[in-house]
């Protein structure tokens, strides 16, 4: 028994060994700096757009960002998976560690032919049971569970940050119709006076009965858009139900969200936060996702190498042991035994293999898929700004195309009341100021929508956590 121990004892010094390799970031060739377009419009004032979104000033776009924080099922979804792989996280660390099992054995046993008189006998011990990380094998499964554990978080923020993005992106739809709606009806009524005005002229003589009839078909095509666009805000309103995790606005959608226009873009909105393109890499959640997993699957690899090499298993049970309950826990009863015991796999027709080449081929899909996610974020950057470019000069265009079109109104109506035109000239520049107007309200949609895609692109709104940055500081460090 000593010399099994004293075996054993060795075996553990010489513990420490880590098999498969240590992660190292794969090298991406990123760009040097943002094309100027971007870059000028850059201000050293990073931390300044933690919260972007409360640059609108919107009160009622603040409470329902903080709803959904709160309570969508899908960060919430999120923030349970986070807890199952902080759990899985527990498990695994506390596999290096020993286990302690108590046990205690009551024995009566009769001796039957042998004539001797019943015996009993009473055992109480703890056996204390530890397997050797000689290869590093319980390391780096604790190191894969670290991995996931910081994956599963920055998804979780992903998710919070792609969730809020929805929010603001719905919300500034819902504020764009209810524009649009307030420009249908105040059309409506506009087109209603002059309905009425024309039937007072005709009955004077002093207007045809076709001028009458076009003026009635105005007003019928400016009703006919009323319903759709009332319909569209009511599925805004309970997408929004959905983002905020309200299940009794589902079927009705949210109320008390206004009925006001869209919210004025402050000229603070023009200005992005200065990073270089590499910081990107550390702004982005699902890109630190990414490389989370990419970090937990080359730790695997390191898992699956040490099954090839011999398992050595140490255990102790200490207790006391004796024919009458009342001697347990003396002197004389006391025991202990210690024991070493090594299992090394000999034949297994491939099994070991296939895993470790199996371990190999899902580090490279990681790898590839970290890589994926870098580019597309960069693509995303990138689309935001053109988009941000192009609506920013669209609306431009579109409130000079109104400004000129109120032009053509008011000198269509003052021809058309000398007598110097045809109603129909009337009809067709209000007409085309109608939908000027909301061409214009759509034009300033999607700018405010590119501004909500750009600050998502570059990250804006996520910070790493306490908890992320110790879960990082292990995995450079342990």
């Amino acid at each position: 028994m000593r010399r099994s121990f004293g075996a054993a004892l060795i075996v553990a010094l010489l513990a420490g060994c880590t098999l498969g390799p240590d992660y190292e970031r794969p090298e991406l060739l990123l760009p040097e700096e943002w094309p100027a377009e971007i870059s000028g419009g850059m201000e050293e004032a990073p931390t300044a757009h933690a919260r972007w979104w409360t640059r609108y000033q919107d009160p009622v776009l603040d409470r329902l960002i903080e709803e959904a924080s709160d309570n969508n099922l899908d960060i919430g979804l999120a923030a349970a998976r986070v807890a199952e792989a902080r759990a899985i996280r527990g498990f695994r660390q506390a596999e290096r560690y020993p286990t302690v099992d108590l046990f205690a054995e009551a024995e009566r046993e009769d001796p039957g032919l042998t004539g001797g008189s019943i015996g009993n006998e009473f055992t109480v011990a703890a056996a204390l049971n530890y397997e050797v990380d000689l290869w590093g094998r319980l390391s780096r499964d604790a190191e894969a569970a670290r991995a996931e554990l910081l994956a599963t978080a920055y998804s979780r923020d992903a998710i919070q940050l792609a969730v809020i993005t929805d929010v603001v992106s719905t919300y500034i739809a819902y504020r764009a119709l209810s524009e649009q709606i307030q420009i249908t009806e105040s059309t409506i009524a506009s087109r209603q006076e002059s309905l009425d005005l024309e039937r007072s002229r005709f009955d004077s003589g002093a207007t045809t009965e076709l001028a009458t009839r076009q003026a009635e078909a105005e007003l019928e095509t400016s009703r006919a858009e009323l319903p759709a666009l009332r319909g569209e805000a009511a599925q805004l309103r309970r997408s929004l139900a959905i983002l905020v995790g309200d299940s009794r606005a589902v079927l009705n959608g949210l109320n008390n969200l206004g009925d006001s226009g869209l919210p004025t873009l402050p000229d603070a909105m023009n200005k992005l936060p200065d990073l270089l393109p590499s910081e990107l890499l550390e702004r982005r959640p699902d890109i630190r996702a990414a490389e989370a997993f990419l970090i937990a699957a080359n730790a695997d690899i390191g898992v699956a190498r040490a099954e090839w090499f011999p398992r050595v298993n140490l255990l102790g049970i200490f207790g006391t042991g004796a024919t009458d309950a009342g001697d347990l826990f003396t002197g004389p009863s006391m025991l202990w035994e210690l024991f070493g015991g090594l299992t090394a796999p000999i034949l297994d027709f491939g099994r070991r293999q296939a895993s470790v080449s199996s371990a190999e081929v899902r580090r490279e899909m990681a790898e590839i898929q970290y890589r994926a996610t870098i580019l597309d974020a960069f693509r995303e950057v990138g689309d935001a700004w053109t988009l941000l470019i192009t609506a920013d000069e669209r609306l431009q265009a579109r409130d000079r195309e109104v400004s000129a079109r109120v032009e053509v109104v008011r000198l269509a109506e003052r021809r058309y009341a000398g007598g110097f035109s045809p109603y129909l000239e009337v009809l067709d520049a209000r007409r085309a100021l109608f939908d000027a107007e909301l061409s214009r309200t759509a034009a300033g949609r999607d700018r405010l929508l590119a501004v909500a895609a750009l600050y998502r692109a570059l990250g804006g709104g996520w910070e790493q956590d306490d908890e992320q940055e110790a879960l990082s500081g292990e995995l450079a460090y342990d």
